[in-house]
């Protein structure tokens, strides 16, 4: 008896093996075509690379349990290996399985493992469910069968009736960020489809929120590794460490300094930590993010933090020698919210990753320029397919880009009239086209943008949909500057005027009236045609 393998029957268009290709950046079709010989299908695939390899070490786990491996059950083994291969599938890699092997299934429970369901969106009644099924693997004489059926129950009401080549394109996801230590409530749907009803939780409330949000903008100046492409090619992925030494000294001067507040209203908030930390694009090293992690832990403060470029590790052997043939980076900017900070205990911190849909040229000259140094691996840069919505008590509801991000309308089009704000990380030399794009993407969302531009290249800019030279908040200027600097965003204000800005220019368009600075008529109105929607009827 051995490890189980899931059979999937693809449909004539073989959408499950092009989809995937698809979200891989490869243009070729897969074409399988199946014959019969002596009674035995073959399916012979083409345009795909063949590989061969063992199975993951966690197949193993119950058979050294000190357990005879014919006292295993067939059934209950094969929804053990059933399950490790959900995981797999959800999470993109063995990562989990990887723990189970080197950890056990330990002691923590798998509704507490916050790194795991950060990155698989699984309903909180499966967990428990695979946290003891997983757990069966260091008892197999218990029986879980009545488990497998209960979990296939919760994984039933998730699943489509039919998958099609539209479930391999981009997602969106909205997700409620609750101060309390409670299960983050989760929508995943294709991108283009908004006519799917929203849980009440991802709905905004105007009734709880804040008049402005305090964003402190840490424009850093440092860089973990040389600063030419020639230099980041011969270190890559490594930096160096008097550079990333000094670049943490920044991250933490930006997180414990008080910031130049420009408002008017500094005498309100002064002494108050900001909300949120906005660090620009690639500028953490990987190996800082708990050090990012424990400093919103120990302010109160979230933080948004472009990541330094990162290899996702191989699933597979490349081949039979065990090199590694093709080789995948991905950028990712993190998200991490405190839980619970001004509470008895110790505060956590939630985080999400996101994943950068749109390698900006020199990221695919940066992957071109290390096959040309190893011409035995091929690096190519791994685009994001997801796009977020988060949604705050007091904030408000917002979205995050990376840099090249804001180029294509599309996406913010879709998320029009469902975002107070967009945070922006960024590393873009040309700051005029920059400057010109963030105002643009501003009045078109109809919401603030924070965009923050690393510091070698300077060009920092946040806007709110206002007349005039009340539209420009903040603009921080100048190469090479390490700057830090709180800004206020409005909030309750801004939604009012999403919600009735347009009635409010047809009235004074209608009474003659040409008075556009007073008042609430400091906001522009509206583009025609913009609805705010994701709304509690409260």
């Amino acid at each position: 008896m051995g490890p189980t393998v899931w059979s999937i029957r693809d449909t004539d268009d073989h959408v499950l093996a092009n989809g995937r290709r698809g979200q891989l950046g490869h243009n070729a079709k897969c074409i399988i075509s199946r014959r019969v010989s002596g009674g035995r299908q073959d399916v012979v695939v083409t345009h795909v690379d063949a590989w061969e390899m063992p199975p993951h070490a966690a197949f193993f786990v119950p058979f050294c349990a000190g357990n005879d491996i014919t006292k295993v059950p067939d059934e209950d083994y094969a929804l053990y290996s059933d399950t490790l291969l959900l995981l797999t599938a959800l999470d993109g890699g063995e990562a989990v399985l990887d723990s189970i092997v080197n950890n056990g299934a330990g002691s923590v429970a798998f509704l507490d493992r916050t790194a795991w369901r950060a990155r698989i969106h699984l309903p909180e009644g499966a967990w428990p469910s695979i946290e003891r099924i997983i757990r069966w693997a260091e008892r197999p004489g218990d029986n879980c069968k009545d488990v497998g059926n209960d979990l296939l129950g919760i994984l039933e009401d998730c699943m489509a009736a039919e998958i099609v080549k539209e479930e391999f394109g981009p997602e969106r996801i909205d997700i409620q960020l609750d101060p309390g230590d409670e299960e983050a409530v989760r929508a995943i749907r294709l991108f283009k489809d908004s006519d799917v009803s929203l849980p009440q939780q991802l709905l905004l409330s105007p009734s709880s929120l804040c008049s402005h949000l305090c964003v402190r903008i840490g424009q850093l100046n440092q860089w973990a590794t040389g600063q030419t492409m020639k230099e980041i090619v011969a270190h890559f992925p490594r930096w160096d460490s008097a550079r990333s030494l000094e670049l943490m000294r920044q991250v933490a001067a930006v997180f414990s300094s008080s910031g130049e507040l420009d408002s008017k209203r500094q005498g309100s908030i002064e002494s108050q930590p900001p909300s949120i930390v906005v660090l620009p694009e690639v500028a953490v090293p990987q190996s800082e993010v708990r050090t990012v992690r424990d400093l919103v832990a120990k302010t109160g403060s979230a933080s948004l933090a472009g990541l330094y470029w990162r290899v996702l590790p191989p699933v597979y052997r490349g081949n039979d020698t065990g090199a590694i043939t093709r080789r995948w980076v991905v950028n990712e900017a993190e998200l991490a919210i405190p839980i619970g900070h001004n509470e008895p205990g110790p505060t956590s911190v939630r985080w999400f990753r996101v994943r950068k849909p749109f390698p900006a040229h020199v990221e695919n000259g940066m992957a071109r320029a290390l096959r040309a140094r190893n011409p035995g691996v091929a690096w190519r840069v791994l685009g994001g397919q997801r796009w977020y919505r988060f949604v705050h008590g007091t904030w408000g509801d917002f979205a995050v880009a990376v840099c090249a991000d804001l180029l294509d309308p599309e996406p913010w089009r879709l998320l029009c009239g469902e975002v107070l704000h967009l945070f922006m990380v960024a590393f873009n030399p040309d700051v005029d086209l920059y400057e010109a794009l963030t105002w643009t993407r501003t009045y078109e969302t109809y919401a603030n943008v924070v965009a923050v531009n690393h510091g070698m290249c300077g060009g920092s800019f946040l806007w709110t949909p206002q007349r005039r030279h009340g539209r420009e908040l903040a603009r921080l200027r100048g190469r090479e500057l390490f700057l830090a600097a709180d800004v206020e965003l409005p909030v309750a204000e801004l939604l009012e005027e999403q919600r009735e800005g347009i009635e409010k220019a047809v009235d004074r368009a209608a009474c003659g009236s040409k008075t556009y600075v007073s008042g609430h008529h400091r906001y522009k109105a509206p583009p025609p045609g913009y609805q705010r929607g994701a709304l509690s009827s409260e």
